[in-house]
């Protein structure tokens, strides 16, 4: 299979034109919706659907995590960290459980609550309230081919 020229570009134009600080804020929001359409799938007895939905969050924690600087950062790297891994760990034990859904209700309010801290320092706008599906990239929107 050959990469999509196109995704590759738009991914390399995107590097250079969205500040640092914005696409962190972007990474949050795309945690956020992935957890969402993890909790809705639970909600509906689609496991594998939630199963996939924690495994796309989890992969942008786990990138965000890495990126860490841990000597440089402090005790709010430290903190960070602590959060991502706790993340990871609450959704993981989410999966195929009936309470997946209420369970991803508090990931997405904690997870808000640090997002709404970047965007306040990156001069951002506080996300909504309300966090849906509808938000998800097409590729992984449950109607998806």
């Amino acid at each position: 299979m050959q990469p999509n020229r196109y995704a590759i570009n738009a991914y390399h134009s995107a590097q250079l034109t969205t500040p640092p600080l914005t696409a962190v804020v972007m990474l949050y929001d795309g945690i956020m919706v992935r957890i969402a359409a993890a909790g809705e799938a639970a909600r509906k007895g689609d496991y594998d659907r939630q199963f996939k939905m924690v495994m796309s969050a989890a992969r942008i924690i786990d990138g965000l995590n890495r990126c860490l600087d841990m000597e440089q950062g402090g005790s709010v790297a430290i903190s960070l960290r602590e959060m991502y891994e706790s993340v990871a760990r609450a959704l993981f034990r989410s999966v195929g459980r009936e309470s997946g859904g209420e369970v991803a209700d508090r990931l997405v309010s904690a997870v808000r609550m640090t997002r709404d801290a970047w965007a306040e320092v990156a001069g951002l706008p506080p996300s909504s309230t309300s966090t849906t599906v509808s938000e998800l990239p097409p590729a992984l929107r449950e109607d998806a081919p």
